[in-house]
Parts: C-alpha cells; structure tokens; sequence
C-alpha cells in the first residue's frame, strides 16, 4: 500500500530533494498523537476540501486521526467541517489552528496553498505543512519555503516508472 506513511506504518521518508517515488511522498506528519496542549482541539487540519482535501480527511478519519475540514463548500466530508476561506485568519483562529501539529492545504491553486501554508506556519506556528502543488515546476518553490510538497502529476509518472 503505498500510504503507509499517511497512517503511521512506516518511519518518515527523508525530506523533498527532487523528485520522489509515490510511497515516499506522504509524509508521517499524521502519526503525530493526537493530544495537543489544548485538550481535546483537533490536531490535523485540512484546508481546501477539493477531491484531494476530501479524500485525506477521510484517510486520516479512517485512521482514527482528529481532523477538521475547512472549505467554502465542505459538504462532501461526513465529519467534522468548517465552512469557510482557508485564507481566513479569524475563521482559521476560532477554529483552533493554532493547537495543530499537521496542516494539509489542498486548494485547487498553488499560490493559494502556498499563502495558506505560509499563514498557517509563521502565524499559528503549526509545525508541519504539507501542500498540494498542482504544477510539478513548482515542487522547489514550496520545499525551499520549509513546507512538505506533494504532487499527484509527478506521483503518478513516478508510479508509471515503476510499472513500465
């Protein structure tokens, strides 16, 4: 299963350098414990609740991870959702990011993720960042900013390698 590190399975891959094979892109940001120093606040958030967005919501859900969605449209998601622009500062503040360990921003835009991340790290001081880069020329621009980068075109041609 090539998600093992999504669920804990599996010792975290070495930081981005380059282009990566599709097990080694999920980062073992999410085997953190889900106790934080607020209680009982959810500790992974995921913000853009496109398809991406959706389906590692429910991975983590399904990994028994506290996760919260926040998205403007977040009906698909069965659990626990916010309504509402990742961009937010105030939403993103009431809804707790600041008591996160891992933010996942999964827009449908690169340089919206990458502002997302950038607010999540340097104003709620969340300390793993893994973003959806949608364009794998810009897989550098995200690593050099201190955030994990994942990408599904270069995923899938790494799995093609594999295969053909």
């Amino acid at each position: 299963m090539y998600f093992r590190h999504l669920m804990g399975d599996e010792p975290r891959p070495p930081r981005f350098a380059g282009r990566r094979r599709l097990h080694s892109m999920i980062p073992t940001a999410f085997t953190t414990d889900d106790r934080s120093q607020h209680g009982n606040a959810p500790t992974h958030f995921v913000l853009g609740g496109g398809h991406v967005g959706i389906a590692v919501a429910d991975a983590l859900r399904e990994a028994d991870r506290s996760v919260v969605l926040i998205d403007e449209s977040p009906n698909r998601f069965d659990g626990q959702t916010i309504e509402g622009d990742p961009r937010n500062l105030e939403l993103l503040e009431a809804a707790g990011l600041s008591a996160a360990s891992t933010v996942v921003v999964a827009t449908r835009s690169d340089s919206r993720n990458l502002l997302v991340a950038q607010l999540a790290r340097v104003r709620f001081d969340v300390p793993e960042t893994v973003v959806l880069v949608n364009v794998p020329d810009r897989l550098d621009v995200v690593a050099d900013a201190g955030h994990e980068p994942v990408c599904a075109t270069s995923a899938l041609s790494d799995a093609l390698e594999l295969i053909v």
